[in-house]
């Protein structure tokens, strides 16, 4: 049996390169999520305006041309009686922006990822359309095209975040020890 692992891009994204990858991805006519849903959320269309909105770490895109978006309640904590989205089953794509930190001069990086092809438990049968594969397609080239790999390697550097580096901003890996990345010349 073959196993396979999400699809997973990494990025450095400042402000500007956020706004030019939401426009982009408007001919995707993705729908954004939070985390946590709440009740009767009505989702909003992926586009440029949305850039100065976005006020979470994490959100999920979701592509409703690809099939429904599953939810379930959440049964404990703080969000009880609030929806989760099932991201296994639901042709959803992770989306965990990159975060300037204006006082410490770091820019964090952000990571979109996706289950394009489901494994493990054989007897759920879960499979996601065809279509839901041409969009992450999409959503990659929209953050790829005009990115610069990075030192060490496994990052895509978009130009604001490369002028960033160039003011003295620190580029780091997310997380609480972040490894300093840089762009590939």
């Amino acid at each position: 049996m073959v196993r396979r692992m999400a699809n997973l891009i990494r990025f450095f994204m400042g402000p500007e390169d956020e706004a030019a990858f939401l426009r982009d991805l408007a001919p995707l006519e993705l729908e954004l999520y939070p985390r946590i849903v709440p009740p009767k959320w009505q989702a909003p269309k992926v586009d440029e305006a949305l850039a100065g909105t976005l006020e979470e770490e994490a959100y999920y895109l979701g592509a409703p041309a690809a099939g429904p978006i599953t939810v379930d309640k959440v049964k404990r904590g703080p969000d009880k009686g609030k929806l989760m989205i099932l991201e296994v089953v639901s042709p959803v794509i992770f989306f965990e922006r990159s975060l300037y930190d204006a006082d410490e001069k770091v820019l964090r990086s952000g990571q979109l990822w996706a289950e394009l092809h489901v494994s493990g438990d054989t007897q759920r049968r879960v499979q996601k359309a065809p279509i839901f594969e041409r969009i992450f397609k999409g959503v990659q080239d929209a953050v790829s095209r005009r990115a610069r790999k990075s030192q060490p390697v496994g990052y895509l550097v978009l130009p604001d975040a490369s002028k960033l580096y160039g003011q003295g901003v620190e580029l780091r890996e997310a997380g609480r020890k972040g490894e300093v990345v840089r762009p590939f010349r």
